[in-house]
């Protein structure tokens, strides 16, 4: 299993990969851009933000970069 799950990736299309890393889809809440973020990691473009949507899990957060002053999810 565990040799599965590393393949996983090579498996998908970068635009899934997108997806799936770009945070929580469908009724547990949506990952779109938000003028509402804080910066993680210290170089000044990654970003997190909480989801938007009703259902999404207390401490969420949706991941990505810093575009045109907004966190937008990879």
């Amino acid at each position: 299993m565990k040799k599965s799950l590393l393949n996983l990736g090579k498996a998908l299309s970068k635009s899934e990969q997108k997806n799936i890393h770009g945070g929580l889809r469908g009724s547990f809440g949506t990952c779109g851009c938000s003028s509402e973020y804080i910066l993680e990691g210290g170089n000044g473009i990654e970003c997190s933000y909480e989801p938007t949507g009703a259902g999404g899990f207390p401490g969420a957060r949706c991941y990505g970069s810093v575009q045109n002053g907004m966190c937008c999810p990879y």
